[in-house]
């Protein structure tokens, strides 16, 4: 073998080691904090990889430097995990809605467990979350549109007022109780194209 082969294949396995330790980097890196912890999960949701996503947030979640009042907020972004998967795999999607569902029922038992002073939006997040399970469920369309007509109903008093003020801006209150009202017609509407069976109304 001649000096330029030799390069050539030295310089072809120096390229090869690199490309297999960036690969086990970029496997086995662990975050740091939450925000590293939410972008890696957003990273391998993007490719396709969203059992690894949402292993990478729980797996954070244990983790003892984390902040535990995020929690809620945290299985809130497992579950929209299991909605993309739900989306975009159609196959398995009742697997998905199921795991979807437990990580939203996670989050809204800590949301119960740790109520907070002045407006929260809780109810009519996980509410909307429940509206689209609802939509991509096959077997519990009533259920789960039922829970998030529960929801949309039980946020609605807790708007009080015509603004909210917090870290020195404040917000109109009318617009926010418009977006409730909205998906609570909409659930309304698919309850009753889904032949649910009779639920209060707003």
């Amino acid at each position: 073998m001649d000096r330029s082969s030799k390069v050539f294949l030295l310089a072809l396995l120096l390229i090869f080691v690199g490309l297999a330790a960036w690969l086990v980097y970029h496997e086995t890196r662990i975050p740091q904090n939450e925000r590293q912890a939410l972008n890696r999960m957003i990273e391998l949701q993007e490719e396709g990889r969203y059992d690894r996503a949402a292993q990478t947030m729980r797996t954070w979640m244990q983790d003892r430097r984390r902040d535990s009042s995020r929690d809620g907020f945290l299985y809130g972004q497992i579950a929209f995990v299991y909605i993309a998967k739900a989306y975009k795999r159609p196959r398995t999607g009742g697997e998905s809605v199921r795991r979807a569902e437990e990580n939203l029922q996670k989050a809204l038992t800590f949301y119960e467990e740790h109520p907070e002073d002045g407006l929260t939006l809780e109810p009519f997040e996980i509410g909307g979350s429940y509206e689209i399970l609802g939509d991509l469920s096959e077997k519990d369309k009533c259920r789960l549109y039922e829970k998030a007509h529960r929801l949309l109903v039980q946020q609605l008093p807790l708007i009080k007022g015509d603004s909210y003020t917090a870290y020195g801006h404040t917000a109109p209150l009318d617009p926010v109780r418009g977006e409730v009202n909205k998906h609570l017609d909409a659930v309304n509407e698919k309850l009753s194209k889904a032949g649910c069976q009779a639920h209060s109304t707003q």
